[in-house]
């Protein structure tokens, strides 16, 4: 019937929504991992930096 059939294509809609909204909810997640690496990341080079300049300033006291 009619009823049926319009009852059906709702719960279909439905469980494509939950789905969706369960991607876009990992997709946040593995977004917020990514910020996390980059702040690593950013903090490692600024070590890096910071020994690289001890080590220019050594050499160029020589």
């Amino acid at each position: 019937s009619f009823k049926e059939e319009v009852n059906e294509k709702l719960s279909t809609q439905e469980a494509q929504i939950s789905e969706i909204v369960h991607n876009q909810k990992v997709m946040a997640a593995k977004q917020e991992e990514i910020a996390v690496k980059q702040e690593e990341m950013a903090t490692k080079q600024d070590a890096m930096s910071a020994d690289l300049k001890v080590v220019l300033a050594i050499l160029s006291q020589k």
